[in-house]
């Protein structure tokens, strides 16, 4: 029996657009708000990781509405 080995965005691509569409801003919104105002009293480091992680959030973004396309044009082709 082989072993099933999903990953996150091929499970986002399976479910409906608006999923991934979601999961997308929870993504960008702690990346960008809130991870930066958790990390910041941790010192240099924690500094230099919210920094990173402001200017990661939007690509991480887009890489979460990926499957949202993908789940669009399968739900697409199956109506027609």
């Amino acid at each position: 029996m082989t072993k099933r080995n999903d990953h996150i965005l091929i499970l986002l691509a399976d479910s409906p657009w608006w999923v991934s569409v979601f999961f997308a801003l929870i993504v960008y919104v702690v990346l960008a708000y809130i991870a930066p105002i958790w990390l910041v009293d941790m010192g240099v480091l924690g500094e230099s990781l919210a920094q990173t992680s402001v200017k990661i959030a939007p690509l991480f973004g887009v890489i979460f509405l990926i499957p949202a396309f993908v789940s669009l044009i399968k739900h697409r082709r199956k109506g027609l």
